[in-house]
């Protein structure tokens, strides 16, 4: 048996991604038919695919959120885990989710277990999710592993809303403003500049920069957007790169204000998977190997080897943490108490509460100093081209007397 990727379409014509078990490519493409779906990729390599041809609902954690939570209700009040699946898969709106939930439900009454049906859906179900489902499964606690994991991903979503409801206005703002810089340099300028021509007066310095500005967005818009277009291309390819993508992190985490603020949000994700895989009774080092895995900077991901090593070793948790020092201090001392008392996962879960405090509060400091900059900035531009466009129609005036 070996384990294959696939992408399939269904009798509705929703696609599906996912993996599964089978003896060759021939038997994986007869078990898929099984299901009713047609297979159009079978293979050992994970299949590349376009972001924006998934369903909206795949892509939208809430839904997964949404089925946690319901199934974690379900069983805590002791309906059987196939029913409570059938029943949270009849509730969903979206066509899509929903067929999830049934080929889901499908495999659990084929006879495999909950842990590997969620896993032949990669793109709903993190390895985080699969590996704390198939922790309670083994330690009977389902129900508890199902709450813990509704209050992970709504915590998770709460903090990554409160990053975006904070980043909207500053980014719109800067949006709106560069787009009106653009409009008066390449439509408003050049009616002065006709203007100045006819009639051949002379033009005054800062009015003769502005012309000069805008003339070369006119004439040069395109060469240079199709060059930035090739440069942000090969900028992102490199970046998907695995050495381009850990430069860029580690980068990114130099950054005077920015990169303490990744840095907090980082240690609260890693903290709250330790957590959380701590508390459904997984493996300390297996929990650290998919902990690292959920971080989406590489340069901390690779930092953290090491720690991993050292646990192998015997050295414990918090020797390795504080000796690496890729995550905050505090987070070594606080550890070592864990240690001590036998509490590791409600350590974790102090320590993502901490961080989660912190990356609000450094969010709330970054946007109370970003939108201020961003309207001075913008604010600056206008009113230099505003003073130089009074200038000129004054010297105009002058010279008309």
């Amino acid at each position: 048996m070996e384990t294959l990727y696939y992408k399939a379409i269904g009798a509705d014509g929703t696609p599906f991604y996912g993996r599964l078990s089978a003896a060759d490519v021939p038997a994986a493409v007869q078990s898929l038919q099984d299901r009713g779906l047609v297979a159009t990729y079978v293979g050992s390599a994970r299949p590349r695919r376009l972001f924006w041809l998934l369903p909206s609902a795949l892509r939208n954690t809430k839904h997964v959120l949404r089925f946690t939570e319901e199934t974690a209700t379900l069983l805590s009040a002791g309906i059987p885990l196939e029913q409570a699946l059938e029943i949270c898969s009849e509730a969903r709106v979206h066509k899509g989710i929903s067929a999830v939930f049934q080929r889901v439900l499908q495999s659990l009454r084929s006879g495999e277990s909950f842990a590997d049906s969620l896993a032949q859906h990669p793109d709903c179900f993190s390895r985080l999710y699969i590996n704390m489902v198939r922790a309670g499964e083994a330690g009977g606690c389902l129900p508890a592993v199902m709450e813990r994991l509704a209050s992970f991903q709504r915590t998770r979503n709460e903090l990554r809303e409160s990053i975006l409801s904070a980043l909207i206005y500053p980014v719109l703002l800067l949006l709106v403003g560069s787009v009106s810089i653009l409009l008066l340099l390449y439509y408003v300028i050049p009616n002065f500049a006709a203007s100045f021509q006819t009639n051949a007066w002379e033009i005054p310095a800062s009015m003769q920069i502005l012309l000069s500005t805008s003339t070369a967005v006119r004439n040069w818009w395109l060469p240079v957007s199709i060059l930035l277009f090739f440069v942000a291309g090969a900028m992102l390819a490199w970046i998907q790169t695995p050495s381009g993508r850990t430069r860029v992190d580690t980068w990114l985490l130099r950054l005077p204000f920015l990169g303490q603020l990744l840095l907090a949000s980082e240690t609260e994700r890693f903290s709250r998977a330790m957590g959380t895989l701590l508390a459904g009774t997984v493996p300390l080092v297996e929990a650290l190997g998919i902990a690292r895995g959920i971080l989406s900077n590489r340069a901390l991901d690779a930092l953290l080897e090491p720690v991993i090593q050292g646990v192998k070793r015997g050295e414990g948790l918090a020797v390795p943490v504080m000796r690496s020092g890729v995550l905050p201090q505090l987070v070594g001392r606080l550890l070592t108490v864990g240690e001590r008392t036998g509490k590791l996962d409600t350590m974790f879960d102090r320590l993502a509460e901490i961080h989660a405090r912190q990356t609000r509060e450094s969010i709330k400091r970054f946007t109370a100093l970003f939108e201020p900059m961003v309207v001075l900035f913008l604010g600056s531009i206008i009113g230099v081209m505003i003073f130089s466009i009074m200038l000129a129609l004054t010297s105009i005036y002058q010279v008309g007397f």
